[in-house]
């Protein structure tokens, strides 16, 4: 994979209520954690978003955008 496009960026955040699941762990989102939420709205644990970055520059559930 060509990794010359640059990655998403995203705010993170502390999240204030429960979430459902984070797709690339697939643990749930709990109030409390520490979140990324990028650009389309999808919402992640900061810590895994920044490791799917490191191999992938697009969003889990959305990668042609």
């Amino acid at each position: 994979m060509c990794l010359s496009k640059p990655r998403l960026s995203y705010n993170d955040d502390v999240l204030t209520k429960d979430a459902g699941e984070c797709v690339i762990c697939l643990e749930e989102l709990l109030q409390g954690d520490t979140i990324a939420r990028l650009p389309c709205l999808c919402i992640y644990h900061k810590s895994c978003i920044d490791s799917w970055f490191e191999v992938n520059r697009s969003c889990p559930e959305h990668p042609a955008d």
